[in-house]
């Protein structure tokens, strides 16, 4: 298991050749808003991951604490923004389901964030195929959890990833 910090733009990699699946994940709500921080700049490259995200959402309206600790792989569309020819068409949206709305303490965010990556890794390992996860520093923003505490919960899965740093 290992964490690579990149000084970057997360988008700028959607435009690098994929010889592999590409998976760029993030933190989200269990509520379908991507209104603000990172979130919103994925809205505004990959609209179609959006909606699915949205529509997933919804069918967890009146329970949207069962959406807690899993992870959501969403393929992007060649109408997205972000789309590249010779990437896109390996590259998926994962969305890291970390809190209802930024409620739970930093503590409880982190648990969820490691229940989330272990359920992205158990399905990224059924594909059999070798694999490339990316994120930013993911709940560091509006959700306010300390990085270190983020970082302990990627270890514990043993999942590979680079993080971006701006």
């Amino acid at each position: 298991m290992s964490i690579k910090y990149i000084k970057g733009n997360l988008f700028q990699l959607a435009s690098v050749p994929a010889s592999n699946p590409l998976y760029l994940a993030h933190a989200c709500n269990c509520l379908g808003i991507w209104g603000g921080g990172i979130a919103a700049e994925f809205k505004r490259q990959f609209a179609s991951t959006f909606k699915v995200y949205n529509q997933h959402c919804l069918e967890h309206k009146a329970r949207p604490e069962n959406l807690l600790g899993t992870a959501l792989i969403i393929p992007v569309s060649h109408h997205d923004r972000g789309f590249v020819p010779g990437t896109g068409e390996k590259l998926s949206v994962v969305c890291l389901f970390t809190s209802i709305m930024g409620q739970e303490s930093s503590e409880e965010i982190a648990e969820y964030t490691r229940l989330a990556l272990n359920d992205l890794k158990r399905q990224l390992d059924e594909s059999k195929h070798k694999y490339t996860v990316a994120m930013p520093k993911i709940n560091a923003g509006i959700f306010g959890v300390p990085w270190n505490l983020t970082e302990q919960a990627i270890k514990q899965t043993g999942i590979d990833c680079i993080v971006y740093e701006l």
